[in-house]
């Protein structure tokens, strides 16, 4: 493809900068309406840009909205491994990373654009390599703590440690889609501490003090 002409040159910083606006527009107008409800009018009006400035650095409307589940998904990979508590025992490590996922930007926006994500990953190929690559994440950051906690002897896991990971998450990915729809018990706090009686139960985790 030939070089795009008609535009003032720009830097690479503020060519960035242009194309992140647009895709963090894109992610909140997904997060409202769906993917299907994505129009580059709409877009262009809440980013404060044109449609052709739109078109000059997106291919079309679905290079658009892969590049705004792109840059989701390298959000939410992000903060799941920036949640990484050194120096602390495993429990309070686990216990810390999940509050930290629910406290840190809006929970309840990321749970929408997640079920959209998911919802889009079932018709693409790249997309629900993306989706995996969460999952990964996701897997490495709680096996991570896991097997910590069973190399000091904190954690005695009631089954087989890696079927007590993946029911954690199963039980977090359940808990984001019933959040996003409004489900009755499913408000942050709920689901944390849903979260964290489960995984003391999985992982044979030391009882909670009287006084907590």
């Amino acid at each position: 493809m030939g070089a795009r002409t008609g535009r003032p040159s720009l830097s690479q910083e503020e060519i960035a900068d242009r194309k992140g606006m647009v895709i963090t527009a894109t992610l909140e107008l997904i997060s409202e309406r769906g993917t299907s409800g994505i129009r580059l009018k709409d877009v262009a009006r809440a980013a404060g840009i044109s449609v052709g400035t739109i078109q000059y650095y997106f291919d079309s409307r679905e290079d658009l909205i892969l590049s705004a589940y792109q840059q989701h998904s390298q959000n939410v990979i992000a903060l799941v491994r920036a949640s990484s508590h050194e120096g602390t025992d495993p429990w309070t490590s686990l216990a810390q990373t999940f509050h930290d996922f629910f406290h840190v930007a809006d929970f309840s926006t990321r749970t929408r654009l997640w079920i959209e994500f998911v919802a889009a990953a079932t018709r693409d190929e790249e997309l629900r390599h993306l989706l995996d690559e969460v999952f990964l994440a996701w897997k490495q950051v709680i096996r991570r703590i896991v097997e910590a906690g069973i190399a000091d002897g904190s954690f005695v896991p009631q089954l087989d440690a890696e079927i007590a990971i993946d029911a954690l998450l199963a039980q977090l990915d359940g808990f984001e889609i019933a959040h996003a729809t409004g489900a009755t018990g499913t408000n942050v706090e709920r689901i944390e501490s849903v979260l964290q009686h489960t995984a003391r139960v999985l992982l044979g985790a030391p009882k909670e003090s009287p006084d907590h």
